[in-house]
Parts: structure tokens; sequence; C-alpha cells
């Protein structure tokens, strides 16, 4: 019997906003996704009310770099989800494991992180599941092949035990966002590719 597959870009069009989100240079929790258009009120990228169904997946991918300065301090990635879609309060779905930054001044750290997301229930009360990791390469001028190996670290998401199982209105529109906390230090931080599929 035939089968057909697809994959798809949540609204809005993302060929249009998949770059570069804002710059984060302070200590705060911030959105590093980005907007579709300045000025919207669509934040991130979103299912519409009616588009999630039980054993629905969806595809994160995110790249960017980082900064360090000379201060430590501690870095959080998390995925989150914002009922309307109207960028103000968000239900975390997983989150990483705090990353220490260390002393040392390191330019364009690359990151990259990947996750998936699926519904496993439809209700006002409803669940999404979601699990994922961040890399952070550790040397961008000189890798070496060492044992154990040091040019990239990877952060599970979450950091232990499986998928994060978060309550989520999955009857209303949920927007899709990556977003940071940093702590103390004051390293740079941004995001520079950006793509929230839904697979069949």
């Amino acid at each position: 019997m035939a089968n057909q597959n697809w994959v798809s870009l949540l609204q809005p069009p993302q060929h249009l906003w998949s770059g570069a989100g804002t710059v984060m240079n302070t200590a705060t929790t911030a959105t590093l996704s980005p907007r579709p258009t300045p000025n919207t009120p669509d934040y991130n990228a979103f299912v519409p009310a009616g588009g999630l169904s039980q054993g629905t997946l969806i595809r994160v991918t995110a790249r960017g770099f980082l900064t360090t300065v000379a201060s430590s301090g501690t870095l959080t990635f998390f995925l989150g989800s914002n009922i309307g879609n109207t960028a103000t309060t968000y239900v975390t779905l997983a989150t990483t494991a705090a990353l220490t930054t260390g002393t040392s001044v390191i330019t364009g750290l690359q990151w990259d992180l990947r996750a998936l997301i699926r519904c496993t229930a439809i209700a006002t009360s409803g669940t999404l599941a979601t699990q994922g990791e961040l890399r952070v390469g550790t040397n961008v001028t000189a890798p070496t092949l060492v044992t154990p190996p040091v040019n990239e670290i990877k952060l599970p998401m979450p950091s232990a035990s499986g998928e994060t199982a978060a309550t989520v209105d999955t009857t209303q529109t949920q927007g899709i966002a990556l977003r940071c906390t940093q702590v103390t230090s004051t390293c740079t931080v941004q995001l520079t590719q950006w793509a929230v599929e839904q697979l069949n």
C-alpha cells in the first residue's frame, strides 16, 4: 500500500525569518529565536489552534555562536511553548544543564541544538514531550584528537531521564521558541539559523 510522508515548516513562512535572532549579552532570560518581522504579534514559529493531534512530531534545529568573557558565568538553553503566540508567558518544554563559561575569552564558539517535540495528549491540560541535545565547540582554532575528546561539549535536553513531559493547552495556538538564561557573565550568545518543522 502506498505511503506518503511530508515535512513542513511551521507558520509563518520561515524562509523569511530563519536567520539571526536577537543578540543576548546581558545577565537575563531572553528569546534567541527570531521574529518573522519586527513589531508583529506572531513572535515565534507556531502551530495554529487545531494543528496538533496525538502523535504530532515537531523537529527543531537551531545553530549559533557564543563569545565568552574573562569572568565566569552559566548559560542554560531551553525550548519554550507560548499559548496564543503572544510572546509573554512561556511553558518550558525541556532545558539543558547549566553550561559554565569559565574565565577564558574565546570568540565565536559554534553551537548546534536539535530536539524533537511529541504531542502525547490533546486537551486544555495536554502534553508535549521533548528531548534533544545542545553541542558546543570548545576549541575553534586547534582541534585535536585526544582521550577524552575536548573539542565539543554535549548537553542533553533534559539533562537526565529521557523526555520532559510539559503540560500545555494543546487545543490552542502554540508558539515554539528557543530561549536562554545567562547568569553573572555577559558573554555574547546569538542564534544564526532556525528551523521548526512539523512531521506527519
